[in-house]
């Protein structure tokens, strides 16, 4: 029998349910013509369906490492995804998906591939949400817009030193979150989660020079958490409430900066097949480092309303209260934001697009420069835009590239917090 006569064997007997002959016949065809990833396939297709599941992926991960054929390497990751979801290895599988549509820019064919990692998301008691932006801007540092030191209009003596005017740089941001779901049942479930975001910048020539003694280092953050959130259905079908608690520490540049606990509730409603509702209140206990200030009580509270519109467009309107309180006057504040998304359903040529506008305001009763009491405290106003273009044609293992672009501008009766920002946003988004 030529290996051509025993290939179309092999599919007959596998298309007729005769596994065992398939599976064999196959392994005797690849040991004399072992680059031949068709038959690695039929391999593949044959355990799955006679339930050796793992050497099913086996074969499958082999027919994609040894072909170079985008359609072949697409159907050997949907076959190692399903052996894995079947010998219950869901994490593995999601990753097996991903892989898939790197293979792939057919609509219908990243449609399938993302239903079927949103089922398995549902399912997989793990779950990964990574966020990555680098974002060119001219302040860095939040830092003043000139070099003066001015009080409610009246220049004071002295000048404000390099690092606390606006600096050039780039900003890079990566984000991290992990959870498990330790239990679920119909009414609600409940979550053990970790998260680390770190920023970091590099500052440009221009900024070096007039900040020569200001390391890069000094301008990150990094934030660590742990935390248990339970959530639940609450009322009719759309409705629920959730809470969570967390714990974890921050640093400012590579110092530490405080430790926190940190309460949150909320409650969400559905009015209506289109329209949102939630509200949340939280309270966070912050232990400072001692060089940092004192130790600080956190109130906040939040309101959000998204709705989508008849054509499909999608509209957001939120507010934010902030009531911080500690023994620091130059760090009790109550702070207060409004603000507005409007989302377009329908692409603009390639892209995706949407806009937010911000108003946010902070009120400090008593604040101190050195020994300067700043008449009436610190007023602080904050007006920004962000406008975002959200390409989703063009896609790698489910992932998207964004450009979002912001401009803002923060008004104050104390210079050093007057400044402009803008910036460009690279982002990378998660479809699935």
């Amino acid at each position: 029998m030529s290996l051509d006569d025993a290939r179309e064997l092999a599919r007959s007997a596998l298309i007729n349910g005769d596994h065992a002959i398939a599976v064999d016949l196959g392994w005797q065809i690849l040991r004399l013509r072992p680059d031949d990833v068709d038959v690695m396939l039929l391999v593949a297709t044959a355990e799955l369906e006679r339930g050796h599941f793992r050497e099913a992926r086996s074969a499958a991960a082999q027919a994609y490492r040894d072909s170079e054929d985008n359609q072949i390497r697409l159907k050997a990751a949907q076959l190692a995804a399903s052996a894995a979801l079947y010998e219950n290895r869901l994490t593995l599988s999601q990753l097996w998906l991903r892989r898939a549509a790197t293979n792939t820019f057919a609509p219908q064919d990243l449609h399938r591939i993302g239903t079927d990692y949103l089922r398995l998301r549902r399912l997989n008691p793990f779950s990964f949400h990574f966020r990555g932006q680098i974002a060119p801007s001219n302040n860095v540092n939040n830092g003043a817009n000139g070099s003066e030191l001015i009080i409610d209009g009246v220049p004071l003596t002295g000048e404000l030193s390099g690092s606390a005017q606006s600096l050039s740089g780039i900003i890079y941001v990566t984000d991290a979150q992990l959870k498990y779901r330790i239990a679920q049942s119909r009414k609600g479930s409940t979550t053990l989660g970790t998260r680390l975001y770190a920023k970091r910048v590099s500052l440009s020539s221009e900024a070096k020079r007039l900040a020569p003694g200001l390391k890069e280092a000094e301008l990150g953050t990094t934030y660590l958490d742990f935390s248990v959130a339970r959530k639940i259905l609450w009322g009719t079908p759309g409705n629920g409430a959730g809470g969570e608690l967390s714990f974890g520490r921050a640093w400012a540049g590579e110092s530490h900066h405080y430790d926190f606990v940190k309460l949150n509730g909320t409650r969400f409603f559905r009015l209506g097949d289109r329209t949102q509702l939630s509200f949340s209140a939280a309270v966070e206990e912050r232990n400072l480092n001692n060089s940092f200030g004192q130790d600080q009580t956190l109130f906040s509270f939040a309101a959000q309303l998204s709705s989508q519109l008849s054509w499909g467009d999608r509209v957001g309107l939120s507010m934010t209260v902030i009531d911080v309180q500690t023994e620091d006057v130059n760090q009790r504040s109550l702070s207060t934001g409004v603000y507005a998304s409007y989302s377009f359903a329908k692409p603009w040529g390639p892209v995706q697009i949407s806009a937010s506008l911000a108003v946010e305001q902070a009120a400090y009763k008593a604040y101190q420069i050195g020994w300067i009491a700043v008449p009436g405290g610190r007023k602080d106003t904050l007006f920004a835009t962000d406008l975002t273009f959200h390409f989703k044609d063009l896609t790698y293992a489910g992932f998207t590239p964004a450009l979002r672009l912001r401009a803002g501008r923060r008004f104050s009766n104390v210079s050093r917090f007057e400044s402009d920002v803008i910036s460009m946003n690279f982002e990378i988004r998660s479809e699935f």
